[in-house]
């Protein structure tokens, strides 16, 4: 699967999260995830639990550039009555491949056509914006990164305000 993602520091979470609301025509979805990151030599591997015990297990690819990016991912879901799966799997993988980090955030999730915007609080980083385009099958890059630049514009987020890393390596650069 592939998305065009878009990442920014967020400096007024009040004013963002309305336009947001505003471009989607509906009221957010708040989503609580724990991400476990682990040690692996290509893209970024992580376990993304959930605090109904369900989680997902996601392999994805991008380059570390500001503006919108292309990411390549795969997804393989457990329902919280496979929870017991997915905290084996987690084992395995951590004894394994070992753990680079963790991510605890409040995502605020809102649905414009084929994007999906987010407003993460992330702990000990703070405030953050994420776009992302999903693109259908006939849809090129140019395509997908038009639509993320166009809401980009709607939210009035700022070119350099733009991340060009996960949270996961902002957190390492903190440490």
């Amino acid at each position: 699967m592939r998305n065009v993602e878009i990442k920014a520091k967020v400096h007024d979470i009040k004013k963002i999260c309305k336009i947001a609301e505003e471009l989607s025509g509906a009221p957010c979805t708040v989503i609580y995830q724990d991400d476990i990151f682990y040690k692996v030599n290509n893209g970024r591997l992580k376990m993304r639990n959930f605090p109904d015990s369900s989680a997902v297990l996601v392999r994805y690819s991008r380059v570390d550039e500001g503006g919108p990016k292309l990411s390549d991912y795969e997804l393989l879901e457990f329902s919280a009555s496979e929870s017991g799966k997915a905290k084996l799997l987690d084992e395995m993988l951590q004894k394994c491949l070992g753990i680079r980090g963790r991510v605890i955030k409040e995502r605020k999730l809102y649905l414009v056509e084929q994007t999906r915007i987010h407003i993460d609080t992330v702990q000990g980083l703070g405030n953050f914006m994420e776009l992302e385009v999903v693109l259908k099958p006939e849809q090129t890059l140019e395509e997908g990164q038009a639509i993320a630049r166009d809401l980009q514009t709607k939210l009035g987020v700022m070119n350099e305000d733009l991340l060009e890393c996960a949270y996961m390596d902002l957190l390492e650069k903190k440490q």
